[in-house]
């Protein structure tokens, strides 16, 4: 900063009123007073910058000085671009106008409906409730029985149905045994169909009524299903049962094992009558009938034997050797001359070596 220089001594003229008033009568003459000029304001910037103004003439003449300053001049680059007020987008202005259409529109409608239909519709006080149910259309219940199991192919020559006045051993046995008794055209096959209430008797519970007894897990191997039915042969009638299988594979083995165990004495009361079974058995045997093996166990019966077979996923009982050779025949579809069947009427020692 500069240092500020020493202002001069100024000469100092005192006015009084009465020189003022003589210099107004002409009295005392004017003398110019001594007017020194006003130093010049330095600019405070670049942008400040300006010529000291002139004083005017009249000022200049005679009284006081009079500091005059000019505008400030303003580029056009310091003037903002951006308008004095905030204008609204046109979307807005839009909507609200769309609003309000809307509203007014609605408004119209809803007086329309409240002042001329409104006022028209009949009022129905308390109306009745229905106290009925629509009717249901019946529905169609959905077969989930399958088709009945085919044990023979021709055979049977005749079937029957006993249905059992009570689900017991004692009626089960009564009722086949009547049947045993009707004389039939010989070497014929007649099926007993065994129901209960209608509905027929599973395996399980015919194995159960009869007391024939089975290894442990042994009918589950074997559909619910099974096949009755008698042979009629010139010494009586001699009980079937045809069983059917699920694997034939397990079932072999199963009867193996089990015809060296009881399987005499488990299925003897399939035979329904005679006398009671030895206590001291021969071993099963087999023979070749149609290339099919069977095995056989002679017991004390005249013309009887125990004889079971397992062909085409079915296991066969039959209590006679006859009885076996009609069987398989008919699952086989090959039949066998009739003087081969008139042999069998022997012992089955006879013709099984």
């Amino acid at each position: 900063m500069t240092e500020p220089t020493q202002k001069p001594e100024e000469d100092i003229i005192t006015r009084t009123m009465k020189s003022d008033l003589d210099i107004l009568a002409g009295v005392i003459p004017k003398k110019p007073s001594a007017v020194k000029p006003i130093a010049p304001i330095l600019p405070i910037s670049k942008e400040a910058e300006y010529k000291t103004p002139q004083m005017p003439a009249s000022e200049s003449a005679g009284g006081p000085p009079v500091l005059v300053v000019p505008p400030k001049t303003i580029s056009a680059k310091e003037i903002p671009a951006k308008p004095l007020y905030k204008t609204t987008p046109v979307w807005i202005k839009l909507g609200i106008i769309s609003l309000a259409v809307i509203i007014v529109a609605l408004s119209g409608l809803y007086g329309y409906w409240k002042i001329f239909i409104r006022t028209k519709l009949p009022i129905i006080a308390n109306p009745p409730i229905s106290t009925t149910t629509a009717p249901t259309l019946p529905t169609a219940s959905t077969a989930t029985t399958t088709a009945p199991i085919k044990f023979f192919n021709k055979l049977p020559n005749k079937s029957v149905i006993i249905d059992l006045p009570s689900k017991t051993s004692t009626a089960l046995i009564q009722a086949l045994k009547s049947e045993a008794k009707i004389e039939e055209t010989r070497a014929s096959i007649k099926q007993i169909k065994i129901t209960y209430q209608g509905e027929p008797l599973t395996a399980d519970e015919f194995f159960n009524l009869m007391s024939i007894f089975t290894p442990k897990n042994f009918l589950s191997n074997y559909e619910n299903e099974f096949a009755f039915a008698y042979f009629n042969q010139k010494e009586g009638a001699r009980p079937i049962l045809i069983l059917k299988i699920k694997n034939k594979e397990l079932a072999q083995n199963q009867m193996m094992d089990w015809e060296k165990t009881t399987l005499a004495s488990d299925i003897f009361s399939l035979f329904l009558s005679g006398p009671e079974l030895p206590k001291i058995l021969q071993s099963f045997r087999s023979y070749l009938f149609i290339n099919q093996p069977v095995r056989y166990l002679n017991i004390n019966i005249p013309f009887a034997s125990l004889n079971y077979a397992i062909y085409n996923n079915f296991l066969t009982f039959t209590s006679s050797s006859a009885g076996m050779f009609i069987i398989m025949q008919d699952l086989t579809g090959q039949s066998v001359s009739q003087n081969y069947l008139e042999n069998l009427k022997a012992s089955i020692n006879e013709f099984v070596k």
